[in-house]
């Protein structure tokens, strides 16, 4: 759709994975499959690659990926997609991570047909029901809580809600309340987005690590979706080699 814009903002000096998006899946790599799955969503115009890395900009230039250079000094991957958005014009912009080879094209439509319907949304992003206990426990996954609305009340890599009661009574819980996992995607509507590269980071994003909190923080709100397919977050090698058991590599 004219107007919206998916944008992968891509570093090569990861902390956990240093050149993680280089790394690969089969026989493309994380970037390559990102992009892909992105130019499979039906209310993108256009999809762009931002980084401040040369030997990213060369790979993404190999697979016919429009690059944006962006500066070194990006805090996170929304400020870089915020910098794309002073340089060309577009309505709604969609950061869609560079470590999701499987982001499902659901993840970023429905996010952003969320805001075509409602005018008063800012910034949507979507989560899928955690279907495994084990995901409950990883640091590696955000978890979610939202309101009866449907706007995100915090997030973590904990586990939230607690099922305090289930535990203080040494119960099984899992099943029979629902918990939502995050997935990297975000779309702002374009006045947000350049808001947002100026709001103060507090305790909750540094603490956390976790960009989105510096919206809740700042008293904004982001309208989560809820989809049926799940995405895998590449972080380490033993992620890598998930998708490869799974059949993705």
């Amino acid at each position: 759709m004219k107007g919206i814009i998916g944008v992968i903002p891509a570093r090569y000096h990861s902390e956990r994975l240093p050149g993680k998006v280089l790394q690969k899946i089969g026989n493309i790599t994380i970037l390559e499959s990102v992009y892909n799955h992105a130019r499979n969503a039906k209310t993108l115009e256009k999809v762009l690659i931002a980084t401040d890395s040369e030997i990213i900009a060369t790979h993404a230039k190999s697979f016919g990926a429009e690059v944006v250079f962006t500066s070194s000094n990006c805090t996170c991957g929304t400020d870089r997609v915020a910098e794309v958005a002073e340089k060309i014009p577009g309505k709604i912009f969609v950061n869609i991570q560079a470590d999701e080879p499987l982001v499902p094209d659901e993840a970023i439509d429905k996010p952003v047909e969320e805001m075509l319907n409602d005018k008063k949304i800012v910034c949507s992003t979507p989560v899928t029901r955690i279907k495994s206990e084990e995901d409950l426990y990883n640091p590696n996954i955000t978890k979610v809580v939202m309101d009866r609305y449907g706007f995100a009340l915090f997030f973590s890599a904990s586990l939230i809600p607690c099922p305090r009661a289930y535990f203080l009574k040494k119960q099984p819980f899992f099943g029979k309340l629902e918990f939502f996992k995050h997935i990297g995607v975000y779309a702002f509507r374009k006045n947000f987005l350049l808001k947002f590269k100026t709001l103060p980071s507090g305790p909750l994003e540094k603490f956390e690590q976790l960009e989105q909190l510096r919206i809740l923080e700042n008293g904004y709100r982001i309208k989560v979706v809820i989809i049926s397919r799940d995405s895998i977050s590449v972080d380490t090698l033993e992620d890598i080699r998930k998708l490869k058991v799974l059949g993705h590599g």
